[in-house]
């Protein structure tokens, strides 16, 4: 349901997905900053929780229709819910697939905040333009996008 006033996006806002993944980071205020600058995720700034010495902040990311939760690699990560950064674990354990609309400046952008380009762009078999990047801590992005809306946009 709509409300008079409010946009698009601000409606998305209040709403959450089935599912999401939650990411935890050693530095998870650096990770935010990341996110947003270098993958041009936008915070859900309204939704942050904590931020004390322990435990760190909780924060939602989202990208189009999509939300991450990050937070920090606290104790509690740890015990409760059994959640470890890349550096800990020796390795990515999850890949995050993400669908961009504009792959080729998304990727450009990327490159130019320093991403760590693990994947080159490139057009797969399977019909999407494609490339792969880690963030500062060694979570693993798959940026995506079809080759049918990239050619729809490049005849209009």
């Amino acid at each position: 349901m709509s409300t008079i006033g409010t946009t698009a996006q601000e409606q998305a806002w209040n709403r959450t997905p089935a599912m999401y993944p939650r990411l935890v980071y050693r530095d998870e205020v650096a990770a935010l900053q990341y996110l947003t600058e270098v993958f041009q995720f936008t915070e859900r700034r309204e939704a942050r929780m904590g931020g004390d010495d322990d435990e760190g902040m909780l924060a939602w990311l989202e990208f189009g229709d999509g939300v991450v939760m990050i937070g920090r690699a606290s104790p509690a990560a740890r015990d409760v819910h059994h959640l470890y950064p890349p550096a800990e674990a020796g390795h990515a354990s999850v890949m995050i697939n993400v669908t961009v609309d504009g792959i080729d400046d998304h990727y450009a952008h990327a490159i130019a905040g320093g991403a760590r380009i693990t994947m080159p762009i490139e057009d797969a078999f399977y019909g999407y333009r494609r490339y792969e990047a880690d963030d500062l801590e060694g979570h693993h992005w798959h940026f995506h996008e079809s080759l049918d809306a990239i050619n729809a946009r490049a005849r209009s």
